[in-house]
C-alpha cells in the first residue's frame, strides 16, 4: 500500500509540474497591445474662390470617402487656414472652423460647402488651405492651396428700376462701360448663391417670369468687372417688386334690361374668367353714370328697384377680377320708364 501511495504521489507531482509550465507560457505577462489605426478622411483637391457681392466666397466639395476608400461616417468639420503673403511673419494660421454640428458660417449646396472671407486689404496676396477632421480627432491631408490678389470690387449699379406685370417682373438699370451684370432673387429671405441669369448680362435688362401674382419679391443687381482674367462681382443694389394681374376680364355679353313691377331687371351671360370677383352695375340718368352696387355683384342678374323719376334711363355693366382689374363696359341698354 505504501508503494502504491508513493507512485500516486509522484504521478500528481508530474501533472502539477506540467500545469505550472503551461500556466507560465500561456498566462505570463503580455506585450503592450498595438494601437488601432483610425481611418483618415479623404483629402480635398478642389478648393476654389470667387469674388461675389464684394466678398471672397470659398468653396470645396465635402469628401465622402476615407483615404483607404471606406465611407466616412464620423466627419466633424473642416479647419480653414489663411496666409497673407504681404504681411509680416506670414504663415498659414487658423481662419475658420466649420463644424458640421454647429451648422454656422457656411452653406452646403449640391454637396459643396460655401463660406466667405470679408477681411482683406486691397493689393494684398492671400492663400487658403482646408483640412477635414473627424469626431475622433483624426485630421486629413491639406487641400490644394487657393491664392488670390485682392483688388477692390466694383461698386453697385445705378439707376435700377422695376416694371411689375402679370406673373413677371422687368428690371432695368444704367449700363456702364466694360461691365456685365448678375441678377439675384431672394426666396423667403434666403441668401442667393447663384444668379437667375445663366451667363453675365451684357445689356441692362432682365425679365423674371413665371412668378406668383401679388407676392413681394426682392431682387439684387450686381456689377461684374474682369481684370487680369479674374472676374470680380461687387455689392448689389436691392429692389422689391410685386407682379400683378394687369389683364382685365372679358366684357360681359348678352346684356338685357326689362322694366318690371319691382323695377328694372338686368341680366347677362355669366363670365368664365377663373379670377372673376363679380360685376359692377352702372345707371346713366341725366347724362351722369352712377354705380349702383357697393360690392361686386356675384350673380348674373340684378334688379334696380330705386329708379329716378325721369322718362328713361340706360344701363351698362362691367366685370371685375380679384386683382381689381375692370373690363370695358358692356353695350348700353335704354329702358323707358314713362310713356
Amino acid at each position: 500500500m505504501r508503494l502504491i501511495w508513493q507512485l500516486k504521489k509522484k504521478r500528481y507531482i508530474v501533472i502539477l509540474s506540467v500545469v505550472l509550465v503551461l500556466l507560465f507560457f500561456s498566462c505570463g505577462k503580455k506585450g503592450d497591445p498595438l494601437p488601432k489605426i483610425l481611418p483618415l478622411p479623404g483629402g480635398i483637391n478642389d478648393l476654389n474662390g470667387e469674388v461675389r457681392d464684394g466678398l471672397l466666397f470659398l468653396s470645396f466639395t465635402v469628401p465622402s470617402k476615407n483615404k483607404d476608400g471606406s465611407e466616412i461616417k464620423d466627419l466633424a468639420g473642416f479647419k480653414i487656414l489663411k496666409s497673407c503673403g504681404n504681411c509680416i511673419g506670414a504663415s498659414f494660421e487658423p481662419f475658420l472652423d466649420l463644424s458640421l454640428d454647429a451648422q454656422k458660417g457656411y452653406t452646403i449646396f449640391n454637396g459643396r460647402i460655401y463660406t466667405y472671407d470679408n477681411d482683406m486689404a486691397n493689393g494684398y496676396m492671400y492663400a487658403y488651405r482646408v483640412y477635414p477632421y473627424t469626431k475622433k480627432g483624426t485630421r486629413g491631408d491639406a487641400s490644394n492651396t487657393f491664392t488670390i490678389k485682392w483688388e477692390q470690387p466694383p461698386d453697385a449699379p445705378k439707376g435700377i428700376s422695376v416694371k411689375e406685370e402679370d406673373t413677371k417682373v422687368e428690371l432695368t438699370w444704367r449700363m456702364e462701360e466694360n461691365a456685365s451684370y448678375n441678377v439675384y432673387r431672394y426666396d423667403n429671405d434666403t441668401y442667393p448663391l447663384f444668379p437667375l441669369n445663366n451667363t453675365p448680362l451684357t445689356a441692362p435688362y432682365f425679365v423674371d417670369s413665371g412668378l406668383e401674382n401679388n407676392k413681394v419679391y426682392t431682387y439684387e443687381v450686381r456689377k461684374i468687372l474682369i481684370k487680369d482674367g479674374l472676374r470680380s462681382e461687387g455689392e448689389g443694389l436691392k429692389i422689391k417688386a410685386t407682379p400683378r394681374d394687369m389683364k382685365p376680364p372679358e366684357t360681359p355679353s348678352e346684356f338685357k334690361a326689362e322694366k318690371t313691377a319691382k323695377g328694372v331687371l338686368l341680366s347677362w351671360k355669366a363670365s368664365r374668367d377663373i379670377d372673376l370677383k363679380g360685376y359692377n352695375i352702372y345707371r346713366i340718368s341725366s347724362g351722369e353714370a352712377e354705380k349702383l352696387n357697393e360690392t361686386p355683384v356675384k350673380e348674373n342678374i340684378f334688379t334696380d328697384s330705386n329708379m329716378p323719376d325721369i322718362r328713361y334711363v340706360s344701363y351698362y355693366i362691367t366685370a371685375i377680377d380679384t386683382s381689381g382689374n375692370e373690363s370695358t363696359p358692356s353695350r348700353e341698354v335704354i329702358v323707358i320708364l314713362k310713356e
